[in-house]
């Protein structure tokens, strides 16, 4: 990552904010990881007429207090915009996340993730390239288009609210849900406060970037069949060739490691076992490449899906407590009725 590098990233999260006159902006820093993004992005703030309020420092720790919550309560309570950095471990300290929590649903804040290769993962067993192969393809995914990736959002959710959603792949998924009524989160990188005015849920007013993802809790008990992975590392826990099998929404697992999972699962309690979120990714630049395959930036490239276990609360869904749990599918099928969205990982194009 060079200066302009990190000019590029700072330029591209103050445009997503279109930040105004006098606004008030909270950053998330962690002074061990992209150190050299704070200061350009500082200066794109105030060339924007805005300005930093407050900073809070990354800390790893489940301490708690109600005086800290408070202090965070007021931090927010004087903010417009908050900016959460990249950091070692891409986790809120239990005050800051319910600070956090209780601005955005109280419609006045904004934010921008930017946890950069906090959300990389493997292909099944295989090996993550160089940090620098990463950098270069988020640094081409920050100039996607967000109203080219609107237009295929909307088109996106008219197939998925027409009928029941498959999902296959050639080692043995096969698995279907029905979104219902239920309100989609179109991430498109646009966390300006004309954008903002549409926000029905939570994570709407939570813009990541890169961008490209399109998200949805469909209704839970729809879901039954079966998910295949090569490899599941829930949290703490780990599995090899596993079967998720869902029944009205819950889900067992079968496989070497499935009575460890069980065990992390039961122990989170909540709606640990339950279908949460259906995600399809469309950011062109950050699908699974050949040369190089890996899972970039949570699932957010073309054709990519996600299909994830627990709390979906955010998302305006039924599970509450237990956790997330996300599993990723680079190679599948989705269709609609007689419409295919995705083919063998590939996104199509809508309406053909």
């Amino acid at each position: 990552m060079t200066k302009v590098d990190y000019e590029k990233c700072a330029v591209r999260i103050t445009s997503a904010l279109a930040l105004e006159n006098g606004e008030r902006v909270l950053l998330k820093v962690d002074p061990r990881v992209f150190a050299p993004l704070v200061e350009p992005l500082q200066w794109e703030i105030r060339r924007a007429g805005a300005f930093v309020s407050g900073v809070v420092l990354a800390e790893h720790t489940s301490h708690t207090s109600g005086a800290e919550l408070e202090s965070m309560r007021q931090l927010f309570s004087n903010a417009d915009a908050f900016i959460w950095l990249p950091e070692l471990h891409q986790v809120n300290p239990p005050a800051l996340d319910a600070a956090l929590v209780e601005w955005l649903d109280s419609g006045r804040g904004r934010a921008v993730h930017f946890h950069w290769n906090g959300g990389t993962y493997p292909v099944g067993f295989l090996s993550l390239p160089s940090q620098e192969i990463i950098d270069r393809q988020y640094l081409e995914a920050l100039d996607t288009n967000p109203a080219h990736l609107e237009r295929e959002h909307q088109r996106a959710i008219s197939i998925l609210q027409s009928g029941r959603v498959r999902i296959t792949t050639p080692d043995g998924t096969d698995f279907s849900f029905e979104v219902g009524n239920r309100p989609f989160c179109s991430q498109i990188g646009d966390a300006s406060p004309g954008r903002m005015k549409s926000a029905r849920i939570r994570i709407d007013r939570d813009v990541e970037l890169p961008a490209g993802v399109l998200r949805v809790a469909p209704v839970e008990s729809s879901a039954n069949g079966t998910i295949f992975l090569p490899v599941w590392k829930p949290i703490h826990t780990q599995g090899r060739n596993m079967l998720l099998r869902f029944a009205d929404g819950c889900m067992v697992a079968q496989g070497p490691g499935a009575d460890q999972i069980a065990a992390e699962l039961d122990a989170a309690g909540g709606d640990a076992r339950m279908f949460r979120e259906f995600a399809l990714g469309f950011n062109p630049v950050l699908k699974v490449r050949p040369e190089h395959p890996f899972i970039a930036y949570y699932g957010y490239g073309s054709g990519i899906v996600r299909v994830s276990l627990g709390d979906n609360e955010e998302m305006g869904g039924a599970n509450r407590g237990g956790g997330v749990y996300w599993n990723f599918l680079h190679d599948a099928t989705v269709t609609v009725g007689s419409t295919t969205l995705v083919r063998d990982g590939e996104l199509m194009s809508f309406g053909v």
